[in-house]
């Protein structure tokens, strides 16, 4: 779903503005009434206001009045109080306050972005807490794929939001390195080794690994190790090879996407060091674990969970469960404020039993969150894409970066909701037309790179512009400097409410009235007025450069 812009958390000149609106609203509440904190959005008509609130409707159902009959009351509380900032009030049917600002706010407006400048949209809301994030964390068992990229450039984006409004963020990715899977893999590289080889040697298992990527590795083998000991005899050895060969191939996808990560968690680790084997007998201790059918089970539905989950098998194998539990609970011993997973669309069912056993261990399961990514579906046009021939199985993220660049995917990788599924058009990311979003919004960029530098052709000192506070901003400008009053509150509501998304959707907005304005208007003229515009025009290329960079998508100063 895709929210309008609010400034619900905004700082600098609109919290003057919110504060106002809120202390009118307490006085009509009443004592006993928690007001809601007020939102502020741009109207979608500049003859209705320069922003508009709609607390009378949140507010409605507390005090069992009209919303109409609340925002003429909170409007007239408003009334005399802020004739420095607000020229005019209006209430509009059915409850609505427009608001008509003053010249001297939009001055102190514009002031305030070009003064912090790339600090301009940063802030405190996380006042510190300390955050992991865990997200991709695929299987080292083949190359990532498309779903598995959505998921890095959401978990990335957040990262780098949560970072600038005052978190403490660190970001891991969790290495499933143990287990029959990665055994299964390391039989597939020296299966395929013999069949490509046509060498007949006694291989007791198949492995159910296939595409091209198999037959690489099983090449690679060659380099390190003797023909002699490539056999089942050192099945480890090759399975170990073969795990840190796609690690390697993952970290230069991931590295060429701007994807990074300050931790790789090893699976491995858990097994060797006793930390599943330790876990499972705190759980004994605390009365959560039962015996039965030669298998260890764990109690979830005593803490919530639809029914009991096995932890060791009658074989004596032990589950991926046990080691997740074992994994979160490393998580929570670190000392993190909040835990941030994301996971794909298909493992929602696994969420109850995770926090069941944190609650079981005494951890409080609330610092868990999990934000589950559905899938992306390939188009070119309106032809679905086909399945990789390299991978064998899907689209690999290297092929789709490779085909329509960085910056295009992770833009339409966040262009919906993670909550939603994406239709990813390869043909118009690729397009460098205003069809393409992604192109839309660099070119804004650059188009104001291209302004500044026909300004200095013409004279105009653009790096030591001043300000002349006489100067009437007209409606279009108005508009813009609205825009980008709104992108500090946004960017506190996104690290907040964790939807990146809303970034993208911002971005085309404030630049839909950019080239709009630009079309509308000569910015570099002979007039004294052209200085002002100039501003104008830093500010916004302020906003577009800050955004750009939360996203990981470059700011180009050509197209």
């Amino acid at each position: 779903m895709r929210h309008p812009p609010t400034a619900v958390f905004l700082e600098n000149m609109i919290d003057l503005l919110l504060k106002l609106i809120n202390d009118a609203a307490t006085a009509y509440a009443g004592p006993g009434i928690q007001v809601p904190m007020p939102g502020i959005v741009v109207p979608p008509n500049e003859n209705q206001g320069d922003f508009s609130t709609g607390i009378a409707f949140n507010l409605a159902p507390l005090i069992k009045r009209p919303p109409h009959e609340i925002a003429a009351g909170i409007a007239k509380n408003m009334e005399g109080k802020t004739a420095d900032m607000i020229a005019g009030i209006d209430v509009v049917k059915p409850g609505y306050i427009n608001l008509f600002m003053q010249q001297a706010f939009w001055h102190d407006a514009l002031a305030s972005v070009v003064q912090k400048g790339a600090d301009y949209g940063k802030g405190d809301a996380g006042k510190g807490q300390k955050v992991l994030m865990e997200y991709i964390s695929a299987n080292p068992t083949g190359p990532i794929h498309v779903g598995h990229g959505r998921g890095a450039v959401i978990g990335d984006v957040l990262a780098r939001i949560l970072s600038a409004q005052g978190y403490k963020v660190t970001r891991e990715y969790y290495i499933n390195d143990a287990g029959n899977q990665v055994l299964s893999l390391g039989y597939s590289v020296l299966n395929e080794y013999c069949k490509s080889r046509k060498i007949d040697i006694p291989v007791s298992r198949q492995g159910e690994y296939q595409g091209a990527y198999i037959h690489d590795i099983s090449t690679a083998l060659e380099s390190e190790f003797s023909p002699a000991d490539i056999n089942e005899e050192h099945i480890q050895r090759i399975t170990e090879f073969s795990v840190n060969s796609i690690l390697d191939e993952i970290k230069e996808v991931l590295g060429n996407f701007d994807v990074g990560f300050d931790h790789w968690f090893s699976e491995k680790q858990l097994y060797q060091d006793g930390s599943i084997s330790r876990v499972i007998g705190e759980l004994e201790k605390r009365n959560a674990v039962k015996q039965e059918d030669g298998a260890t089970w764990f109690l979830s539905t005593l803490y919530g969970d639809e029914k009991d989950r096995v932890l060791k098998k009658q074989s004596g194998e032990l589950t991926y469960f046990a080691s997740d539990i074992a994994y979160h609970e490393n998580k929570y011993t670190r000392g993190y404020d909040l835990l941030i997973n994301i996971w794909g669309a298909d493992h929602h069912g696994y969420l109850p039993r995770v926090k069941a056993a944190m609650s079981a261990l005494g951890y409080d399961a609330g610092k868990l969150a999990v934000m589950f990514v559905q899938m992306v579906r390939l188009m070119r046009g309106d032809k679905p894409v086909a399945m990789s021939k390299r991978a064998g199985e899907y689209v690999t993220l290297k092929e789709l970066v490779d085909e329509a660049g960085s910056d295009a995917v992770r833009f339409f990788f966040l262009q919906r909701s993670h909550e939603s599924q994406l239709v990813f058009d390869i043909e118009l990311a690729k397009k460098q037309s205003q069809e393409n979003p992604v192109y839309y919004v660099q070119y804004a960029h650059a188009r104001i790179v291209s302004i500044f530098g026909f300004a200095q052709t013409k004279g105009w000192h653009t790096d030591v512009l001043k300000q002349n506070r006489n100067y009437a901003f007209s409606g279009q400008e108005k508009r813009l400097l609205s825009q980008c009053l709104l992108y500090p509150g946004l960017v506190k509501e996104i690290a907040v409410r964790r939807e990146p998304h809303r970034l993208t959707h911002y971005l085309v907005d404030l630049v839909g009235i950019l080239h709009k304005y630009y079309t509308d208007t000569r910015v570099v003229d002979s007039d004294a007025d052209t200085e002002q515009r100039l501003l104008l025009m830093k500010t916004v290329k302020i906003v577009l450069k800050n955004a750009l960079d939360l996203l990981g998508i470059h700011a180009p100063e050509k197209m």
